[in-house]
């Protein structure tokens, strides 16, 4: 009788050792969910920060280069308009010379051309007729500038790289939105395994998430700070 009695507190001691080993490797999971949660609750939220302020800076990049583009505009316009009225005067000044009026070509030249338009006829006049300049506006022509379209280039091209730094900023923006929903489910699944009983089920859950929660650390590492996000700026 002693012998059983010694047998069953014995089994009973194991039983109980064994529960509470199962009960300590439990707790240990359940700390470990716990601390996954709380990093993929903070990804998500970096994720989410560095996808609103790429969002701000690409709005910010448009609407610059949406300013930029209608200034290029405007200066191709006035170039444009600039070189109607120079060659308008250039005609008229070319009709009076053709026709013999030195009266009329003087003054056109003295009085209504630019500086610069004036130098480009002195120019032109001066070359032979084998030269083959029909008008003083060529490149060749020393004293005729371009001036007003290259600037109006620049702007353009200056337009265009607001433009593309706005779509940069766009598409590496919709990168982070992708990250948060995919971290989400991570969070999801910790959340699950949190609640369940069935010890397998718990860390195959909890597994699964941190699968899931290391891809998206390594993808965080790889698109890096772009928003240039400080703590300064944060708090």
């Amino acid at each position: 009788m002693a012998s059983d009695e010694s047998t069953a507190g014995t089994t009973t001691d194991a039983a109980t050792a064994k529960e509470e080993r199962r009960q300590r490797q439990l707790d240990r999971t359940e700390i470990v969910l716990a601390i996954l949660l709380g990093v993929a609750a903070i990804l998500t939220a970096w994720s989410t920060f560095q996808s609103a302020q790429l969002g701000s800076a690409m709005t910010a990049a448009y609407s610059e280069g949406i300013r930029v583009s209608d200034a290029a505009s405007q200066a191709f316009n006035d170039a444009s308009a600039a070189d109607v009225a120079d060659q308008a005067l250039f005609l008229e000044f070319a009709k009076s010379a053709q026709a013999g009026d030195e009266d009329t070509a003087g003054y056109i030249h003295d009085s209504l051309m630019s500086a610069e338009l004036a130098a480009a006829v002195d120019w032109w006049s001066e070359q032979p007729d084998s030269s083959g300049y029909d008008t003083p506006f060529t490149e060749d022509n020393p004293n005729w500038s371009t001036a007003m379209y290259d600037d109006a280039a620049a702007l353009d091209a200056d337009a265009q790289a607001q433009f593309d730094e706005a779509k940069d900023k766009d598409a590496l923006g919709s990168d982070f939105d992708i990250l948060a929903i995919i971290i989400a489910l991570a969070l999801f699944l910790f959340g699950v395994a949190s609640l369940v009983r069935q010890e397998r089920i718990k860390i195959g859950l909890g597994a699964v998430g941190a699968v899931i929660l290391v891809f998206s650390i390594v993808r965080l590492l790889q698109l890096g700070n772009p928003a240039g996000v400080t703590l300064s700026l944060i708090f």
